[in-house]
């Protein structure tokens, strides 16, 4: 058993990487003082979208770029809404997930371009990036920069950035384009390279997993990586438990990392402080 886990923790990294950039994203947000439910939906539309644009294409890389366009659209409609009209954000994030499930769905059905099965990718740059890269980068860009100062001021006093100066709109717009650009890239590894094209749902609640770790993790990227990796390392376990035989029913593997989340988040609750004006128009 134990040798089954350690042989399926690289697995579970690989298989991580889409929810940690979905959570590197949601943190930079919320950060900013937004909570973002529909990245679920983000991750979604970036999967069908990368899968349309290699299918037309016939290049990974712009199936990439076709993943953070979807991402893009479904960030610009919860921005619109929340940002520009201050619509309550969890309504807003929650009519998002429901419209890309119910479009997604609708396209799936209705083009034959999912009948093809995508090449796999023979170089694989990104968990590299969403592991050590783009953690590294949005610390330095939060913490060490005067950007970083306004946009965390956004999430816990928003008038000290307006009485700088500075806009708050602009800073919670460019949070959420870096989270469109990581849940595009987190949408389109999913399709492009840990499945073989695009399926109704195949998100499986990432996004949803991706707000507890940012709470598990307290709004920083530290522990945005430890929550990560705790669920990585549960689905190893679920992946090693399979492979023990021991007649564990599949369905009931296929919960434990999600019940190790919860677990988690239960021990926690009530001992976090979010940022002060986080959901807060």
């Amino acid at each position: 058993m134990t040798h089954a886990l350690l042989s399926a923790i690289p697995l579970a990294i690989v298989a991580s990487t889409p929810l940690l950039l979905a959570v590197l994203g949601e943190l930079v947000v919320e950060r900013a003082g937004m909570i973002n439910l529909g990245i679920e939906g983000m991750m979604l539309t970036a999967a069908m979208t990368a899968v349309i644009t290699e299918e037309l294409t016939h290049s990974i890389a712009l199936g990439f770029l076709g993943g953070i366009i979807g991402a893009a659209i479904a960030g610009a409609l919860f921005g619109l809404f929340a940002i520009r009209y201050a619509v309550d954000q969890i309504v807003t994030g929650t009519a998002i997930v429901l419209l890309a499930q119910g479009m997604t769905g609708y396209v799936y059905r209705e083009l034959d371009l999912f009948n093809q099965p995508i090449p796999r990718m023979t170089f694989d740059p990104i968990v590299p990036l969403a592991w050590i890269v783009f953690p590294i980068a949005l610390a330095l860009l939060l913490w060490r920069t005067r950007f970083g100062l306004r946009l965390r001021a956004c999430g816990e006093l928003p008038a000290a950035v307006t009485a700088n100066g500075a806009s708050v709109t602009m800073h919670r717009w460019i949070a959420l384009a870096i989270e469109s650009a990581l849940t595009g890239i987190a949408g389109a590894y999913l399709s492009l390279a840990l499945s073989s094209g695009f399926a109704e749902n195949m998100v499986s609640g990432r996004g949803f997993i991706a707000l507890s770790i940012v709470i598990f993790g307290r709004w920083k990227f530290k522990g945005a990586l430890l929550g990560t990796a705790v669920f990585g390392i549960a689905a190893a376990a679920q992946y090693a438990l399979q492979a023990s035989g021991r007649g564990v029913p599949f369905h009931l593997l296929l919960a434990v990392p999600y019940v190790v989340t919860l677990l988690i988040l239960c021990g926690i609750a009530g001992r976090v402080r979010a940022p002060e004006s986080l959901g807060k128009t």
